[in-house]
C-alpha cells in the first residue's frame, strides 16, 4: 500500500508537470486571454499522462480498459469543470497572477483524486 501511494505521488507529479508546462507555454504563447482554452488544453494533456501511469503502473490494473477510461473520464471532466471554474474566479476576480491560479487549482484537485481513483475507477491487481 505505500509503495502504491509512492507510485501515486510520482504518478501524479509527473502528469502535473505535464500539465503545468503545457499551460505556461499556451499561456506564453496565445496569451491569458485564452485562459479556459489553455487550462482545457494542458488539462487534456495531464489526463492523458495520468490515465496511463495510473492504470499501468500505480494501480496496475486488470479492469477492461474501456471501462475504466469511461470512469476515468467521468472524474477528469467534474475535475476540469471545477478547476476551469477555479482558475477563472482565481486569475480574475481574486486577481491571481494566471501560473499561480494554476497552481493552486491543481492542488485543489489533486487532493480528492487518489481516493476516487483507488476506490472507483481502477480494480487493483495487487
Amino acid at each position: 500500500m505505500k509503495l502504491r501511494v509512492l507510485r501515486f505521488l510520482i504518478s501524479g507529479g509527473s502528469a502535473a508537470a505535464v500539465e503545468y508546462s503545457a499551460f505556461a507555454v499556451l499561456q506564453l504563447v496565445l496569451g491569458s486571454d485564452w485562459l479556459l482554452l489553455n487550462q482545457s488544453s494542458s488539462f487534456g494533456c495531464g489526463f492523458v499522462v495520468s490515465f496511463l501511469m495510473n492504470r499501468h503502473w500505480v494501480f496496475r490494473s486488470s479492469g477492461p480498459m474501456g471501462g475504466e477510461l469511461a470512469k476515468y473520464g467521468f472524474v477528469a471532466a467534474i475535475n476540469l469543470c471545477a478547476s476551469n471554474l477555479a482558475i477563472f474566479l482565481l486569475a480574475g476576480p481574486a486577481g491571481f497572477h494566471p501560473l499561480a491560479a494554476k497552481f493552486v487549482t491543481m492542488g485543489m484537485v489533486a487532493a480528492w483524486n487518489y481516493l476516487i481513483f483507488s476506490r472507483l475507477v481502477f480494480k487493483s491487481a495487487d
